[in-house]
């Protein structure tokens, strides 16, 4: 009975000490910050000037982007997205010229370049004289020369001048709507042909998937080479790739359309509003990665589809969206729009010690921009932005909860450090 007293008594003695140990950890916590993930900014190695990040217009009826929707889209105070570039359709038919007009006018008040691209030229110059299909016939490629130039001077007249104009959307793509067939021959063909496209500069090939060897026939032609100034093209089954022989002769490579919708747009498909915020957030991630990579594949501008649509930048009304609301997936886009304005060069970027991240850095003037993309379920905790003379840092979070959450960073030693949320897009604003 002495031994079972004594195995209780020492036992009760260890209770309350390991108690006491417990209450003098909590009030005296030891914390361990994490090894730093240190990203070097190197200002001095640069790359690409940036042109900026747009998204299009409604292509077909009557329905055009209004001036509230504009002020939204293009502007740059709070709620607003500050995309650079406006893409809207050069029309088959003279008579739906005068729809875009007002549009036009609204995207350029805020100083927005404009992307005038035709689904195909008039049918009566085409070889099935359609809409659909059909080659433009060689004998009236002067004729789609003056046509789009009667266009430019329309719209310039009319107060909404455009700034680039493609020669097809995607020739490389048999289409059951408006369209129309271009091989790279022909396309070679057009531009050497009699007649100049006037007072805008000139994107081609414009291909569905970014097509290399349809992209470096035009290039490899020294005339038809001569004749563009843009090399464009979609993300459509790929396409994601360094244009070294586009950037050797000197052209900005822009890509001009893609979209993710959740496929519902497909026949039979669940709805945009049966899926969750989870699900739509993690598909708004894949679009700001391929952002991100064509930035690091030295690409100048990045353009959306449709930029008021259920699943895109500004509600619509439909699935359950707000017309006119600024939606989640535009906050994340405009990490770069917003931030990354026209005449920003991309920076190098330095790290190894964590292959989690996708960074890309930016600089004009005395500003730096960092945008940073963690598309992994765990934070990333201590990072930190060195190479900089760094005084001042904010940065902007958005994430499945978050829209452009802003806060300020500290800045020590020129070294600015912040923590990287889960499934989140971070943009750092840094004044030197």
């Amino acid at each position: 009975m002495q031994n079972l007293f004594k195995s209780f008594f020492y036992l009760f003695t260890l209770i309350v000490i390991c108690s006491a140990c417990e209450k003098a950890v909590d009030a005296n916590p030891v914390v361990v910050k994490p090894t730093p993930f240190k990203i070097n900014i190197n200002p001095q190695t640069t790359y690409q000037t940036i042109t900026g990040f747009g998204a299009a217009n409604r292509m077909w009826g009557t329905q055009s982007l209004k001036p509230t929707e504009a002020t939204k889209a293009f502007g740059m105070d709070e709620n607003q997205l500050g995309l650079s570039i406006f893409r809207v359709r050069l029309s088959s038919n003279k008579n739906e010229w005068s729809i875009i007009v007002e549009a036009v006018k609204e995207a350029k008040k805020y100083g927005a370049k404009v992307l005038a691209c035709p689904w195909s030229p008039p049918a009566a110059l085409k070889s099935n004289k359609s809409d659909i299909g059909g080659r433009l016939l060689p004998e009236n490629y002067k004729a789609f020369k003056d046509y789009i130039n009667e266009f430019i001077v329309f719209m310039t007249q009319n107060g909404a001048p455009v700034d680039v104009v493609s020669i097809q959307n995607e020739p490389d793509w048999k289409a059951t709507y408006e369209s129309c067939d271009w091989t790279a021959d022909d396309m070679i063909n057009f531009l050497k042909a009699p007649g100049e496209i006037v007072g805008v500069k000139v994107a081609a090939p414009e291909s569905l998937n970014f097509n290399q060897n349809m992209t470096n026939a035009l290039l490899s032609n020294e005339e038809a080479s001569q004749k563009f100034d843009i090399v464009a093209g979609h993300l459509y089954g790929g396409g994601l790739a360094k244009f070294p022989l586009a950037e050797q002769k000197k052209k900005e490579i822009w890509m001009t359309e893609f979209l993710l919708n959740l496929d519902t747009g497909n026949t039979g498909a669940a709805k945009w509003n049966t899926y969750s915020e989870a699900a739509k957030w993690a598909e708004s991630m894949k679009m700001l990665i391929s952002v991100h990579d064509a930035m690091t594949n030295n690409w100048n501008a990045y353009i959306w589809w449709y930029l008021q649509r259920y699943y895109s930048f500004i509600g619509d009304g439909e699935e359950g969206t707000t017309n006119g609301e600024v939606l989640k997936r535009g906050y994340g886009f405009s990490h770069f729009s917003k931030f990354v304005r026209p005449g920003f060069v991309r920076i190098s970027t330095d790290f190894s010690t964590n292959t989690y991240l996708k960074i890309t850095a930016y600089k004009k003037g005395t500003q730096t921009v960092v945008v940073i993309l963690n598309p992994e379920s765990f934070s990333v905790k201590n990072v930190q932005l060195n190479g900089l003379s760094a005084t001042t840092a904010i940065a902007y979070t958005t994430n499945e909860k978050e829209n452009l959450t802003k806060r300020n960073l500290t800045v020590t030693s020129s070294i600015v450090e912040l923590d990287v949320a889960p499934s989140s897009i971070t943009t750092i604003v840094i004044n030197n």
